[in-house]
């Protein structure tokens, strides 16, 4: 699988564009994605309300609040960012310096993050927690659900944060062993290195 993808990265990942959604999702993704780069320390933008609240509509924009997926009212959802500032600072710190092999830091600061994210109603937290740190650390964290991500590697799409760490370091691996993965990106969908790994699980 790590051979298929990488293959795909290096031969045809511009193919996402083409049979990939558009509309509100491809719109909020790159408000976010704009917004992130305004403010290039997490703590400056987490502190921001149009953030948040970008961020918040980003995530219904990409299914976080339908088929059986319900967000947490706004408030709720902001107090848990805002009062996780800290945490993301913590990932932020441990990203300098950070390697696509040399990652335990990073590793280690996701996860401790995504125990501290609480952002649904339902207890399901998996695809929640990767598409907000993906939209947060957009180079650290691919984004992550059940359709591509969760079926096409391991056959169903039960979660756990055991998997959300596998699927993690299965992406780094895959970008380690491609030299300058930024090359492939564009202004559409590939707009990251771990969205590269998720556009090419898309396509596989």
């Amino acid at each position: 699988v790590l051979a298929a993808l990488t293959g795909i990265i290096t031969g045809r990942i511009a193919q996402i564009n083409a049979v990939y959604r558009g509309g509100p999702s491809f719109y909020f993704y790159h408000r976010i994605l704009d917004l992130r780069r305004q403010y290039p320390t997490v703590g400056a933008f987490l502190a921001s309300t149009t953030c948040i609240e970008i961020l918040y509509a980003a995530l219904v924009s990409w299914d976080m609040n339908s088929r059986g997926a319900k967000m947490k009212d706004y408030d709720d959802f902001r107090n848990n960012l805002q009062g996780n500032i800290n945490v993301f600072q913590s990932v932020e710190a441990a990203a300098n310096g950070c390697t696509w092999a040399n990652r335990s830091p990073v590793v280690q600061a996701l996860a401790d993050l995504y125990d501290r994210l609480s952002l649904m109603k339902t207890k399901k937290k998996l695809v929640s927690n990767s598409k907000t740190m993906h939209f947060v650390f957009p180079a650290l964290c691919p984004p992550m659900d059940n359709t591509n991500t969760l079926m096409k590697l391991y056959g169903h799409s039960a979660q756990s944060k055991k998997k959300f760490l596998e699927v993690l370091e299965f992406s780094y691996d895959i970008l380690a062993g491609i030299q300058n993965p930024r090359q492939y990106l564009d202004n559409q969908w590939n707009t990251s290195e771990t969205k590269l790994v998720d556009n090419a699980i898309i396509l596989m």
